[in-house]
């Protein structure tokens, strides 16, 4: 641990030089307020915004003119082939109002580069029309998420003293639309009366021992001792006196604190030196305590009293079965006391222990196990649905991928060291084999993930749906090059094939006979963009990551970016399409606790029965399933689709790929979904860099298949309805005369089977393969509100059954 404050404590005095002797005109003036914006962190600009300083204004010198210059996680950036940004006239401090020629400026800034490529940056002082460069197109390394720090002197002439304060103009030089980061610039005027003291700090027993140095003191002399707690934070002041130590005794253990010290006669001096400095213990903390746990149809909430520990930095959730075994971590860094598990096993107790881990890394023990069951049963979800993978030869670590991806089947979906795949629809050719339509860019391009933009999509067959897929044309079609992004492969009703690409930012339609091709460009999708369902900054999700299908009487339904419908006049693809519904974030179809993600990435599917959608919540890493009688008003179905959880195989082997997205179904010839294709990728996208170990593919995963059930009642069904018949049809892997566990069988309204309840089978006879049930009408729960009946049960080897028919309406 010394060793490692020693390195620390250089490199802060390497990264401020001397700032216990300097005005501050810009930039860091600790334990003071940053000067004039120089650290970036006045305005907040997130991903894809580009917000303003008052501070600082910015100028496009060269490039294709479409991109702002701004502030982007606490850094100013440019996009631009050349951006200039300038400060403000560095006159804002009393105590430097008159320049003078022989002055000497320090200056310092941070900067970095978004990818590997020819990214430069010069700094300049300006003293009214004279330019002077203090830094000239400094090369800058990429990919690296490393900030490279530069620093130097500037000594004022008579012709810089003469036109008075300067500012900083900054050069950024870019290519191929990559960022160029500026993360602060200091600029500061060296003046030895400011001399701060030299601070240094180790530890002991009672907390954190401060020293100094000051040969400026005199008898009427105090010291100040201030700490930041967090970088970015203000420093507050721990107390003053008039010696050259201090102890902080009300420190966290574990936490990484920065001092600074001045010196006080009549006039506060310049700071010391920075010193970092965290005390490590090696004790655990307590653990929480008084674990409660509340239930929800699909979820459990759980909460606990916090650890009496007052070094705890975050808690730990584990899960397990109802013995209290096989605990597995479902979340951590919580800083709450709560935790809402939307992925509890159904049919059977969960068992909770939370775990306090403080700032030294120490982790306590387990809290005492709670248990929990919730409300619905096995088949309520989606995700229920979900099967392991099969494996195809063999599971392998010899492939690139973050250790929690690894081992796994490289057979499974599409995967090639080579590319990136990112997203397609599996569909079943005449052929008898399986083909899809998927994105690719080179995994060792420029940008990494983001290469995506330049995209093209490729033509993928295999012989099994699962795998494994081979490259069969390099573009799918020959269109602006097989140019491409999230394509989806629309069924039409004649047996034929409709493609969806977005292509320079234009939802383009393609047609076919066949999935190898070729692919007839029809042009480019047009919305109605007169109406109030959707924000207008927001219309091009009418355009981006659509999925559709055709419709009985031959129209063309869409679901949009933001989950918006969308539905064609006529037969005509290419519309115009009139927006139906408003987005799905917000809207009070979903529940509360699901509603407020945020929404992109819809798939839309039909069968016999109903519409089928699933929409992902990028934010919250899963995703919600919905059914609908017309594919435009919908109706939530409880708990998730899926989660980074549900790619497991058969051997047992788990994989946790960061995120998951791009969902699609594989269909059969009734429309139900057999196998849910996901786009997937082992770290952060903005950590998938060029010539790196992280990379996304597409994995393909078997779904247990809704059975085909036919209601046989000649009147409506509703809650006064004595008897249900009902006729499971047998079909190929399931026999329903002999494999069905009649006792299981639970039918009615989702909302009443999903929780184990519904009406029970009462006869049971032959008819040809298929079976014939009829069940007591009691607590079947149909309302006007359902437009499916819904049954679940099992085999007779416990093999989940889930099947829904079409009711009749008045």
């Amino acid at each position: 641990m010394k060793s490692y404050v020693f390195i620390v404590l250089l490199f802060l005095g390497f990264l401020t030089f001397n700032c216990n002797a300097q005005i501050v005109l810009l930039g860091d003036n600790a334990p003071h307020a940053n000067v004039n914006d120089g650290d970036f962190e006045l305005v907040k600009g997130y991903w894809r915004q580009s917000k303003q300083s008052p501070f600082w204004k910015t100028f496009n010198v060269k490039g294709l003119g479409e991109y702002k210059m701004g502030l982007h996680h606490g850094a100013m950036f440019s996009i631009n082939d050349v951006g200039i940004a300038e400060s403000v006239i560095l006159n804002s401090n009393p105590d430097y109002q008159n320049p003078k020629t022989g002055d000497i400026l320090n200056w310092s800034f941070g900067a970095d580069l978004e990818y590997i490529s020819k990214g430069s940056i010069s700094l300049s002082l300006v003293f009214g029309e004279h330019e002077r460069i203090v830094a000239d197109n400094i090369k800058l390394k990429g990919s690296d998420k490393i900030i490279e720090h530069f620093k130097g002197t500037y000594t004022l002439n008579e012709e810089d003293a003469k036109a008075g304060h300067p500012f900083v103009r900054v050069t950024f030089y870019s290519e191929d639309e990559i960022k160029v980061f500026l993360h602060y610039v200091n600029v500061s005027v060296v003046d030895k009366n400011r001399i701060g003291p030299t601070l240094n700090a180790t530890v002991n027993y009672t907390g954190i021992q401060l020293n100094w140095e000051d040969n400026l003191t005199n008898k009427n002399s105090a010291f100040y001792v201030y700490r930041q707690f967090k970088k970015n934070e203000p420093f507050k002041k721990l107390g003053e006196t008039s010696g050259f130590n201090f102890v902080d005794n009300t420190i966290i253990n574990g936490v990484n604190y920065t001092y600074v010290a001045t010196r006080f006669d009549k006039k506060e001096s310049g700071a010391s030196n920075k010193v970092n400095i965290a005390k490590i213990d090696k004790t655990s903390p307590i653990a929480p305590t008084k674990l409660k746990v509340e239930t929800f149809d699909a979820e459990i909430n759980l909460s606990w009293e916090k650890s009496v520990s007052s070094d705890v930095k975050n808690y730990s959730v584990f899960r397990g079965d109802e013995n209290g075994e096989n605990l597995k971590e479902i979340a951590h860094n919580i800083t709450k006391t709560s935790y809402l598990d939307f992925t509890p096993i159904k049919d059977t107790q969960n068992t909770y222990v939370v775990i306090a881990e403080d700032y030294s890394g120490n982790k306590s023990q387990p809290s005492e196990p709670i248990k929990a069951k919730v409300k619905m049963v096995k088949g309520a979800s989606f995700s229920d649905l979900i099967l392991p993978m099969p494996i195809h030869k063999q599971l392998t670590s010899n492939t690139w991928g973050a250790d929690g991806v690894l081992p796994r089947d490289v057979d499974n979906g599409i995967e090639d060291p080579e590319w990136s795949y990112w997203g397609g629809r599996p569909v079943k050719d005449k052929d008898g084999k399986y083909h899809m339509n998927v994105t690719r860019w080179p995994a060792n391009a420029t940008k990494g993930h983001w290469e995506w933009p330049r995209s093209t999509v490729t033509h993928v067959v295999a012989n099994k749906p699962t795998g494994p897929y081979l490259v069969e044309k390099d573009v799918a079609y020959e269109f602006a090059d097989g140019l491409g992004h999230n394509p989806d492969i629309i069924l039409l009703n004649d047996g034929t094939y409709m493609l969806y690409s977005l292509i320079n930012w234009e939802a383009t339609l393609f047609t076919s006979n066949s999935m190898s091709g070729p692919w007839k460009r029809l042009g480019v999708m047009k919305v109605d963009e007169n109406t109030t369902l959707e924000k207008p900054e927001r219309f091009y999700r009418f355009y981006r990551n659509l999925s559709g299908l055709q419709m009985h009487d031959g129209r063309f339904l869409f679901v949009t970016k933001g989950g918006a419908m969308m539905i064609s006049e006529d037969s005509n693809p290419l519309g115009p399409y009139k927006v139906l519904t408003s987005p799905i974030q917000g809207n009070p179809i979903i529940p509360e606790k699901y509603r407020n993600s945020n929404y992109e990435d819809p798939v839309l599917w039909k069968d016999e029965v109903q519409y089928h959608m699933m929409i992902n919540a990028f934010w919250d890493y899963r995703c919600i399933y919905l059914r609908s009688v017309d594919g435009v008003n919908w109706k939530f179905n409880p708990g998730t689709a899926y989660t980074p959880n549900n790619t497991f195989y058969e051997d047992g082997t788990q994989t946790h790929w960061y995120k998951l997205e791009r969902p699609h179904v594989l269909t059969d010839e009734f429309g139900r979904a057999t196998h849910l294709s996901l786009a997937v990728i082992d770290v952060p996208k903005a950590d998938d860099l060029a010539r790196d170990k992280h990379s996304s593919k597409n994995i393909i995963l078997p779904l247990i298949v809704n059975k085909r059930l036919e209601i046989l009642n000649k009147k409506p069904i509703n809650t006064s309805t004595q008897k249900i018949k009902i006729l499971i049809k047998s079909e190929t892997g399931f026999d329903a005369q002999n494999d069905l566990d009649l006792k299981s069988l639970r039918l009615g309204a989702a909302e009443e089977v999903d929780c184990g309840r519904g009406s029970r089978v009462i006869k049971s006879k032959k008819k040809g393969k298929d079976l014939m049930l009829e069940f007591n009408g009691d607590g079947n729960g149909i309302s006007y509100s359902n437009f499916a009946i819904k049954l679940i049960g099992e085999t007779k080897k416990g093999e989940l059954i889930i099947g829904f028919a079409k009711l009749i309406t008045n």
